[in-house]
């Protein structure tokens, strides 16, 4: 039985870091400074704060918050995708063009997590 609820946990936290490392590789290959479809967010998120989130994901699931780390990745992705859509600011003096879309993303992303938090405590699961 203790067997069973170790490889629960290792299998959460491998599918969890393994949805972070394509989410890695997608943006490096595809949306990266250089790359044919450039995207700020994605962009900025991979080279200064991902391994801090894929951590923040993945640590939690080893204690048997599975909730928690699924929601914090949603919220990853959907913060990539908000900051990107609504970042964006065009201003008529310099640089004229700014982009917020890290902040859009770290909003999101931690209000995933206090998100995260509460389910994992309103809904507690059995224990793992």
């Amino acid at each position: 039985m203790r067997g069973d609820r170790l490889k629960k946990k290792l299998l959460y936290a491998a599918i969890t870091g393994l949805c972070y490392g394509v989410i890695y590789g997608i943006s490096r290959q595809f949306f990266d400074i250089g790359r044919p479809f450039y995207m700020y967010t994605p962009s900025w998120t991979v080279r200064n704060v991902i391994w801090y989130a894929v951590l923040i994901s993945v640590i939690p699931s080893f204690f048997g918050n599975y909730r928690f780390s699924i929601i914090t990745l949603a919220g990853y992705i959907l913060g990539l995708i908000a900051g990107e859509m609504f970042g964006g600011f065009k201003s008529d003096i310099p640089p004229e063009y700014l982009h917020y879309g890290w902040v859009i993303w770290g909003a999101v992303y931690i209000s995933s997590a206090i998100i995260g938090i509460l389910v994992e405590k309103i809904f507690p699961g059995k224990p793992a």
